[in-house]
């Protein structure tokens, strides 16, 4: 394990509908945990409201994730994405989230009547929820860095051993197309590194020392206008790559990425859907 392990990449997720499902199946868990174990003395509570009242932690715990990562987006941005995300900002960012669900539903809990709220009281009850949660958090955070990192160096390194010792392409001009028909860019195909989708526009990156265009298109438009060029393939949803510029691959435990001849100092985003199709290309 490396020293700096706290430093290290970290799978962040990117996705909404991810994050809405994890945080919802975390709320039903709250639920039922409090619904079948009954602890703290709730086995003892009576009310006719008492599922809808223990729903209703699952529900604040729910709101709270979400809550907190919309406002860590907005206020953090820098902070709280993908290319910062590392081990020790996901066990202090897990820690806080534990903090806080901890914080809500001890206030719902005084608002129900079945604690007083003290601050020695608050800060006993955070202090034993951080306690507990911390070695877990910190296991669970680790065991996942070492089950992603070692996935994605293996799958680096036989994309490595894929790629081809020949390197040349047939000199052949290729046509990329713009909604706007003035803009239409001609090139050789040689010359093409990669070209990257950026809202509404594409981004057609060349050789050092060539322009690089923008057009207006989708990258799904491009990428059908490029379908007969085989060399020329998807890697991530907002890329396609010339294949036949690759240096080599590399893995962390965020993913994959790939390098290409003349630009090593940029790494370009390798989605694990389409390393089979480019196997077998390169």
């Amino acid at each position: 394990m490396k020293a700096n392990i706290l430093h290290q990449a970290y799978p962040f997720n990117t996705s909404w509908r991810k994050e809405i499902i994890g945080a919802s199946l975390f709320g039903l868990f709250i639920f039922l945990f409090l619904l079948l174990f009954q602890p703290f003395g709730l086995q003892n509570y009576e009310s006719e409201h008492k599922v809808r009242q223990l729903l209703s932690y699952g529900l604040i715990t729910t709101a709270s994730m979400l809550l907190s990562n919309s406002l860590f987006r907005f206020f953090l941005p820098k902070w709280f994405n993908k290319s910062s995300w590392t081990v020790g900002k996901n066990i202090l960012y897990t820690l806080w989230m534990f903090f806080l669900i901890g914080t809500v539903n001890l206030l719902y809990s005084v608002k129900l009547g079945f604690l007083s709220l003290t601050f020695k009281g608050f800060l006993t009850y955070q202090g034993i929820t951080l306690l507990v949660g911390s070695f877990p958090v910190i296991i669970s955070t680790l065991v996942v860095y070492q089950k992603r990192l070692k996935a994605a160096l293996k799958e680096a390194n036989a994309l490595n051993q894929s790629i081809s010792v020949e390197n040349t392409l047939k000199d052949e001009t290729i046509s990329i197309p713009s909604k706007n028909k003035s803009e239409q860019v001609e090139l050789k195909l040689n010359q093409l590194l990669f070209i990257k989708s950026v809202e509404n526009y594409v981004e057609v990156h060349c050789e050092s020392g060539l322009k690089k265009h923008i057009l207006r298109n989708t990258l799904k438009e491009v990428d059908n206008a490029l379908e007969a060029y085989s060399k020329i393939k998807r890697c991530h949803r907002s890329y396609l790559v010339n294949l036949k510029k690759v240096a080599s691959f590399s893995g962390n435990a965020q993913g994959l990425s790939l390098q290409l001849k003349g630009m090593q100092t940029e790494e370009i985003p390798v989605s694990r859907s389409y390393v089979a199709e480019m196997k077998k290309v390169l």
